[in-house]
């Protein structure tokens, strides 16, 4: 039986089974796959066999930003170190992609498994005791209407609106290994898989955290009285009221962000970017961490281009990071209006977040979001 990997442009993969396709019309036998650029390894041969159940034949397919869907993964893995990787898999994959077992987990297994866990995490008594000890050292963004999407590159991104959010406060800068392991220790969750044991590493203390999934992002928040932003409430925050492309203007520049385009080739402390920072003071709003929303991935309003991937499967992740995108060949991801998608509980080196959080009820008098 042949195996082959399909690759999702903007970091998003399927291992099929080409005998579960003719069987099962276009199931899908394994986890969207993302492989760690940060762990090469060996590869080891998939043993089909061992491999679960299907998924449902009405799964979404990896589709190209033209809505057509992805025949083979060279299309988009261009660079040498992703190109050897059509019927093998790298041993690493499941640091990314599955929490808890050796090898790969279709996304309903995950998926089930990981909503039977976490949640029922009750706000920190000291770092949530009261509104003005949760919002420091968090942005103001006031609420109103701001310019959501962008009709210039991929259709998930359009069409471009006026959009309107209520006031929020918006963490200045992104989680970092230091704050994550205050909230470890506090409440006894999983460290990050790349630290030593349960203590992040000295060197990146002031980094922001990785290897975290959109459930440990959703848990950290509440420890901390907040929540995640949604995609709409990042977006503002990120461009401000003037539609900015990118946070500090609309002219892409690499020296205001760690961008793949930067060439640092890694993490950097949070805020190393002041030059960079949104028009709310938000910092490394582009590049250095994809950041985690509350968001899942559906069309917006208006949006006529049909996509499978649309709906309560993939939350979205946005601002890009140092490592991303270009070997997908679908363009600079530091735009503010770029959106990635993936799935819950994906874990890798690209992947942090921050969190948001609404002013106290009848505090404001803003309008309500709209919803899409």
């Amino acid at each position: 039986m042949r195996v082959r990997l399909l690759a999702f442009p903007r970091h998003r993969g399927l291992l099929y089974s080409s005998t579960r396709l003719a069987r099962a019309g276009f199931a899908v036998a394994l986890l969207a796959m993302w492989q760690s650029p940060a762990v090469a390894g060996p590869v080891t041969p998939v043993d089909v066999s061992a491999l679960p159940p299907a998924l449902p034949a009405d799964h979404p397919l990896p589709m190209n930003a033209e809505g057509e869907i992805i025949a083979d993964c060279n299309d988009c893995h261009t660079t040498p170190k992703y190109r050897p990787t059509a019927q093998v898999l790298r041993d690493d994959c499941s640091r990314c992609h599955s929490t808890a077992v050796a090898g790969l987990t279709p996304v309903n297994h995950i998926q089930t498994r990981d909503r039977a866990k976490g949640g029922g995490i009750r706000p920190d008594p000291v770092l949530a005791k009261d509104f003005a000890t949760v919002t420091r050292d968090m942005v103001h963004v006031p609420g109103g209407p701001f310019v959501l999407g962008d009709d210039s590159r991929h259709p998930d991104e359009g069409p471009m609106q006026e959009w309107t959010v209520d006031e929020f406060w918006l963490d200045r800068l992104e989680v970092t290994n230091d704050d994550y392991h205050r909230y470890t220790v506090a409440t006894g969750r999983p460290a990050p898989s790349h630290w030593k044991g349960s203590l992040p590493p000295d060197a990146i203390g002031s980094h922001p955290v990785t290897y975290v999934s959109w459930y440990d992002a959703r848990d950290y928040c509440a420890w901390r009285g907040k929540r995640l932003p949604t995609e709409f409430e990042w977006e503002k925050a990120a461009r401000g009221t003037d539609g900015l492309k990118f946070p500090w203007g609309d002219i892409f520049d690499a020296k205001l962000g760690n961008s793949p385009q930067s060439g640092i080739g890694h993490t950097t402390p949070v805020g190393s970017f002041p030059k960079g920072a949104s028009p709310y003071g938000a910092m490394d709003m582009a590049g250095n961490v994809w950041e985690w929303t509350d968001s899942w991935y559906r069309p917006y309003p208006g949006n006529q281009r049909s996509n499978p991937n649309y709906g309560e499967v993939y939350r979205i992740v946005r601002g890009g990071s140092w490592y991303d995108c270009e070997f997908y060949k679908c363009g600079i991801s530091a735009p503010t209006f770029n959106r990635g998608f993936f799935i819950p509980n994906t874990q890798n080196d690209t992947f942090g977040f921050r969190c948001a959080v609404a002013p106290p009820a009848g505090a404001s008098g803003s309008v309500r979001p709209k919803k899409p």
